[in-house]
């Protein structure tokens, strides 16, 4: 189905736009979403030829919307495809990210209890581990 504008469809007719708004007025030519077909045309003038070089030059134009108005809705399909594959691995970095965030808390407070634990050790303990304890402590206090 071919749709032209009512301006277009009254130069492949030659006649005046307003002759075509009355035929579509009183009921004799139909349109489509705003558009005459040239199947209604065919209907309501039937003398006319849809085989000349314009008519021809109408349909390719039409085909060539026709397959931009195909390619786009791939594209725009594409287009959602990739966005929602994109929120799913956002939303999966997201969890692991969370996960590793709650992992480091958990290895700061270790490391934390491990040198008040070591503070506690070394206060307690004979003079010659002292020194091998100091070597410790300063050891975790470098991993964190």
């Amino acid at each position: 189905m071919i749709k032209l504008s009512v301006s277009k469809a009254a130069r492949v007719l030659g006649i005046s736009r307003f002759d075509i708004q009355d035929q579509i007025n009183s009921g004799k030519l139909q349109t489509h979403e705003g558009y005459v077909t040239t199947d209604s045309l065919r209907l309501a003038y039937p003398n006319i030829s849809f085989h000349s070089e314009q008519d021809k030059h109408i349909k390719k134009m039409q085909k060539i919307k026709n397959d931009a108005m195909y390619k786009s809705n791939i594209a725009s399909a594409i287009q959602s495809e990739n966005e929602a594959a994109l929120t799913t691995v956002i939303a999966t970095l997201k969890t692991k990210l969370y996960k590793e965030e709650i992992k480091n808390k958990h290895y700061e407070h270790v490391f934390e209890g491990l040198s008040e634990r070591l503070i506690i050790l070394e206060e307690h303990c004979h003079s010659e581990d002292k020194e091998y304890l100091h070597k410790i402590q300063e050891w975790v206090g470098k991993q964190h």
